[in-house]
């Protein structure tokens, strides 16, 4: 059987030329309306949803996030015009979704991502149901099995280390890097299971560092907090990075809390249940100030598996 994909957008000709675009390869369904796809994904498997983000009755961010929690297996696209911050934001921090895609797509690109997450929602679906998104609480998370991850902390403030120490408490080991060089050795000296990291460090960008580590390693699980606003590194974050969460600074400790707990939680449930690290899967980075960090971290995981392996 084809696998279903769902497209919406408000715009009926937007609608009928993404149609084209996936006909005969899947079983379709397309619609302008909001409550037709939240019907359809409720009342049977669709593995793949694309969806407009500027919409009147309902944010494509919003409507993802619902489809997240109707049926977590089916992976979520939001396509959009407006690179607008506050949907990129919502997009991570609500939706979870897959790919951030800007309009006009480019059709080969768009029918590579929707096959690759195609290919993802058939593998989660044959692995059995997913237990539904937790609401993000405050509540601190207990170690597992005398083994607790190590939360790293790349930032150059200090105050934020310490926050992130204040809240934990005893229950996991938290790690500061302010250097990348300190950040590489703190990955040899400890299993990290959440990253919680600015864009920068010491005016070198870590954003290479950040989708790297993903690609190698799904199961770590990685906040950014950052006052930067640039759309487009957000997107990349997103794409290629997989980052679980956007947060502004200056921090709010609550919202921080919240999603820091949710982190530890998510990192525990990729770490015990291998197939769902391929909903992580990532676009290749594309940036060559960034290729050069990668090339680098990629070194260095190098030598540290056949370090492991050796022994």
């Amino acid at each position: 059987m084809k696998p279903t994909l769902l497209l919406i957008d408000d715009e009926e000709r937007i609608l009928r030329s993404l149609a084209m675009l996936f006909r005969g390869q899947y079983a379709l369904i397309a619609t302008t309306d909001p409550g037709v796809a939240l019907r359809a994904v409720t009342e049977q498997r669709v593995h793949v949803v694309v969806s407009d983000q500027r919409m009147p009755l309902m944010r494509g961010a919003d409507l993802l996030k619902q489809v997240r929690a109707r049926s977590p297996h089916s992976m979520r696209i939001l396509l959009t015009g407006y690179s607008e911050l506050e949907a990129v934001v919502a997009s991570v921090n609500e939706g979870e979704i897959f790919r951030f895609v800007n309009k006009p797509w480019d059709a080969e690109d768009l029918r590579h991502t929707v096959r690759q997450a195609a290919e993802i929602a058939e593998s989660l679906f044959a692995a059995g149901p997913a237990a539904p998104p937790q609401p993000e609480t405050g509540q601190a998370v207990a170690p597992v099995d005398h083994a607790a991850e190590a939360i790293l902390v790349l930032d150059d403030d200090a105050e934020i280390y310490k926050t992130v120490q204040d809240i934990v408490g005893t229950s996991q080991p938290v790690l500061w890097a302010r250097t990348l060089d300190e950040a590489l050795a703190a990955f040899e000296r400890e299993a990290v299971g959440v990253v919680v990291s600015e864009l920068a460090l010491g005016g070198q960008s870590v954003t290479g560092l950040l989708k790297m580590l993903k690609a190698e390693h799904p199961e770590i699980v990685t906040i950014v907090l950052t006052p930067f606003a640039d759309v487009s590194v957000f997107i990349g974050l997103i794409n290629q990075g997989q980052v679980y969460r956007l947060l502004p600074k200056p921090l709010r400790r609550g919202a921080f809390s919240m999603s820091l707990a949710s982190a530890l939680r998510h990192h525990r449930l990729l770490r015990t249940a291998p197939a769902l690290r391929a909903a992580h899967a990532v676009e290749r980075i594309r940036a060559p100030e960034e290729s050069s960090v990668a090339s680098r971290v990629m070194g260095f995981l190098t030598r540290m598996r056949r370090a492991g392996a050796a022994s």
